[in-house]
Order: C-alpha cells, then sequence, then structure tokens
C-alpha cells in the first residue's frame, strides 16, 4: 500500500533530521545502532524515510544520542508563534 504523501513527508524530515543529529555526533549508522541495541539495516531506513519508526525506537536513538526526543522534530514558525501567545497569557 502506496504511503500518502504527507506521511512520507514526514517519514523523510524525521529522518534527516536523524541523519543530521547522527553525523555531528561522529556515528556511523552501524555505531548509533549497536549503541540503541537497533540493527543497522532499521537505522538506515528510518534515516531514508522507508520506514515509520516507533516510539520506543526513538527514544533509544534519543538515548544512544544524548538528545531529546524533540531534536528529531524540525522547529516550525507556527509552533513558536503559538508557544510564544501561550507563554504572554501567562498560562
Amino acid at each position: 500500500m502506496p504511503v500518502p504523501p504527507r506521511e512520507q513527508a514526514q517519514r523523510q524530515s524525521f529522518g534527516a533530521s536523524l541523519r543530521l543529529i547522527r553525523a555531528n555526533a561522529g556515528l556511523t549508522q552501524e555505531e548509533l545502532a549497536h549503541a540503541a541495541g537497533l540493527d543497522r539495516t532499521y537505522i538506515g531506513s528510518v534515516e531514508n524515510g522507508r520506514r515509520n519508526i516507533s516510539l520506543k525506537a526513538m527514544w533509544q536513538l534519543a538515548d544512544a544520542l544524548a538528545v531529546s526526543p524533540r531534536a528529531f522534530f524540525p522547529v516550525r514558525e507556527d509552533d513558536l508563534d503559538a508557544q510564544r501567545s501561550f507563554m504572554a497569557s501567562g498560562s
């Protein structure tokens, strides 16, 4: 079954973030897979947007990379606007 375009874009965005964080950490896919307890082919397929990552695997990767899971998600300007509005309201 084909993946809907929006979901594919989300997978690719997540994968690109993972690849960038991994590269900045100086790790190969193999090294990250070992540190996270995952298979190297799984890491590759997530980075290439072919795999829908599970929450458990996301946490394993975040722990292995010493980052928050939030690091995998790009910040959008409308998210920042909503956060600023929330903070300004004193809530």
